[in-house]
């Protein structure tokens, strides 16, 4: 979503292989057509970004710098979106509460409400969304 949203040329993530020779050429192409600035969102635990950005550097004599941001820096300003959600979440959990229930985790699935004991919730496997990396492999410049 990160990608997708600044419009990176190319998102690192461990579940999809990568290859920093392939993206110094791509970026290398992007820059022939006159593309003059690139992102290129790495997640956390693929490795050291200050040294892929060297890395990248090296291949494409294009000035590089790794961004390692913050929690707070990630998210951006909140949206009305985001905050009727959180409203809403937090009315359910309080209301979980009310009833006695607690050890639930509150979120969204299917544009539902819902929520789930915390130790159903802390063993769940988010699946990586390999179509919608595709897609933004596709839409980069």
């Amino acid at each position: 979503n990160t990608g997708i949203a600044c419009g990176a040329i190319e998102i690192i993530t461990k579940e999809l292989p990568y290859d920093l020779d392939a993206i110094a050429k791509k970026m290398l192409e992007a820059k022939a057509n006159g593309k003059q600035n690139f992102v290129i969102v790495v997640a956390e635990g693929i490795g050291n970004a200050n040294e892929i950005a060297k890395i990248i550097e090296e291949k494409t004599h294009i000035e590089s710098r790794a961004t390692i941001l913050g929690h707070v820096q990630r998210g951006g300003i909140p949206t009305v979106r985001d905050r009727v959600l959180a409203t809403e979440l937090a009315h359910h959990a309080v209301e979980l509460l009310e009833q006695g229930i607690g050890n639930r985790v509150v979120g969204i699935r299917k544009d539902e409400i819902v929520d789930f004991d915390i130790q159903e919730a802390l063993s769940m496997e988010k699946p990586y969304e390999v179509a919608l990396h595709r897609s933004a492999e596709e839409i980069a410049i």
